[in-house]
Formats: C-alpha cells, sequence, structure tokens
C-alpha cells in the first residue's frame, strides 16, 4: 500500500477519535470514493457501521463503541445510562450505548439504542459528544427508581459536576410538558434548592407513621423511642421496629444541612448498627412524593422472605 499524506491526516485525527472517523471527514482530508474504497479492500481499514470507519488496528474499546455511534449520525450525542458512565456519576456501568438523535433523524444503529427527542443539551467528554449533566440526569429520571436517581443528583452535586441552577433550568425548559420522569426528579431539585421548604416536625412523623401504618401485619412501632444502646434518655429515635431490630429516622432538615451534619449521622447510624439494629433514613421528599415505594423498602427490609 502506498502511504499518503491523506493517510497520515487521517490516521491524525483517528488517533484523537478512539481509531475511528467518519465517511465526510475522510472526505474533508482529501479521501475520494475509489481511495476509502482501495483501503477497505486492502483491510487497512474497516466498516464498524453505516459512513464510519475505523482503522484495522486500532483497539476496540467501549469509548470507542460510543465514539462510532456518535459518529454514525449527523448532530448525534451519547446518552442515558452511557452518558452517565461518561461523566463518571457513580452506580453505572459501561453497558451497550445508547445515543440521542435529534427527532427527524431517520436511522437505525446495530450498536446503539436510540432515544429521539427536542432541546437536549450538549458538551464534550473525553473526545465524545455528550449529554450535559443535568440533562443526563432528567433522562436518568425516566428509568431509575427514585433511591437510585437521588443517589445520582446528590453525587453530581456534592462533586460539583452540577448545580441546583442548572437542574432548575431543565426543569423549566420541560415545565408544562408530560416528559416521563419529571413527577420523579421535581421533588428532588426543589428540596435542594437554597429556599427549599422545610417540614414541620409534626408533619414529617404524621408522614412517616401514614407510611408505617401500610405495613402488611402491622409491626409494632415505637414512637420516639429512647436509643437503646444510650443511657442518655433525652436522645431519641423517630420510629422503632423493635421486634426486627430497625430504626427509622425521617428527616426535615433541609438539604444543605443534612450534607453538613453527615460525619455526626454516619456515627449514629455505626453505633446503631454495632448494637445489632438496622437503620433506614427519609426525608419530606421520600415520605411525601414517593410514600408508596418508602412501605415497600421497608417492607422488604422487615419481610420474613427477606430475611430468610
Amino acid at each position: 500500500m502506498r502511504y499518503t499524506e491523506i493517510d497520515r491526516s487521517i490516521e491524525a485525527l483517528a488517533a484523537k477519535q478512539y481509531g475511528v472517523f467518519s465517511r465526510e471527514q475522510a472526505f474533508e482530508l482529501g479521501a475520494s470514493e475509489r481511495f476509502v474504497a482501495r483501503r477497505l479492500a486492502q483491510k487497512h481499514w474497516t466498516r464498524p457501521t453505516g459512513a464510519v470507519y475505523a482503522l484495522a488496528q486500532s483497539a476496540g474499546t467501549w469509548k470507542r463503541q460510543c465514539k462510532i455511534a456518535e459518529l454514525s449520525v449527523d448532530g448525534a450525542a451519547i446518552a442515558g445510562r452511557s452518558a452517565a458512565v461518561l461523566h463518571g456519576i457513580p452506580g453505572f456501568k459501561a453497558g451497550r450505548v445508547e445515543l440521542w438523535t435529534p427527532i427527524n433523524a431517520k436511522f437505525r444503529n446495530p450498536i446503539a439504542r436510540i432515544h429521539r427527542y427536542a432541546g437536549a443539551t450538549l458538551t464534550i467528554v473525553d473526545g465524545i459528544r455528550v449529554t450535559t449533566v443535568p440533562q443526563t440526569l432528567f433522562d436518568a429520571a425516566i428509568v431509575l427508581d427514585p433511591w437510585t436517581l437521588e443517589r445520582a443528583v446528590d453525587d453530581c452535586l456534592l462533586e460539583r459536576k452540577v448545580t441546583v441552577a442548572e437542574l432548575d433550568e431543565r426543569l423549566m425548559f420541560y415545565a408544562g410538558s408530560r416528559r416521563p420522569g419529571l413527577p420523579r426528579i421535581r421533588p428532588l431539585i426543589e428540596e435542594r434548592r437554597e429556599d427549599g421548604w422545610t417540614p414541620a416536625e409534626s408533619e414529617l412523623e404524621a408522614l412517616l407513621f401514614s407510611v408505617l401504618e401500610r405495613l402488611p401485619g402491622s409491626p409494632r412501632v415505637v414512637r420516639q423511642a429512647p436509643m437503646p444502646w444510650r443511657t442518655n434518655m433525652t436522645l431519641r429515635v423517630d420510629a422503632l421496629l423493635p421486634d426486627h431490630n430497625l430504626i427509622i429516622e425521617a428527616d426535615g432538615r433541609r438539604w444543605h444541612t443534612r450534607v453538613q451534619d453527615f460525619d455526626r449521622d454516619q456515627w449514629r447510624h455505626n453505633e446503631a448498627v454495632a448494637h445489632g439494629f438496622r437503620v433506614m433514613h427519609f426525608t419530606w421528599v421520600h415520605l411525601h412524593d414517593f410514600s408508596a415505594d418508602a412501605a415497600e423498602v421497608i417492607w422488604r427490609t422487615i419481610s420474613p422472605r427477606t430475611a430468610a
């Protein structure tokens, strides 16, 4: 094979794109139909999908698959769980690539799951076009349970991958729409604002015991129980299920205060575990907006079938 300046230019570009490039990019660097056909016939290039090519010696990594998917549709971007992995959001694993495309893009991709919707916000991560962190969290809200979604939102806020203002921008953009996942992510954002509403202790307690009353078999509950392992009787827990060695705490503090008090709360939690108790924590959002989910997760914790 005669090595040309076009080869050098394409290989330099491919080196920045995990060994892959689009047909359009090759033409922009001087390739012709005949040139492309010759490199494919010589097996110097491969064609993983559509109008996307790869250098034969390039390593087949997951990020390479992401770049192939992104290049396969004009203006497309990695989305969904794949975007969460690229952004380094904990709790997500690399799997089949998920791809966002404009609504009018008519394309099937054998290596990616396609999502089509309008108004996605995009950025670049590791040389790959991807939905932004707030957009990725709103997309994740469609498929994640409330607990996993809350962890993802909090991890992004604490690691400064996103701000509440950026989440609010997406919330305003989708206001009035029927977008799936909005009822799940909206209360999480509202609770994390600086002026987020703080419930009265009596309201929070009433919600907690309303959830506990849903449990099958009506397990025994002691309200405002003294901490069993401490002699100071003024230190209490919101609810104790003594037959299940389970402590349940309802937290009405603002999100920012809960973050500040994290170390103290974890120490109390560790004390409880050391004395043979399990501890569950619920916020206003959990008890008010996801009460059925809260009841279910408590039941799974105390259910004899779970214990077995």
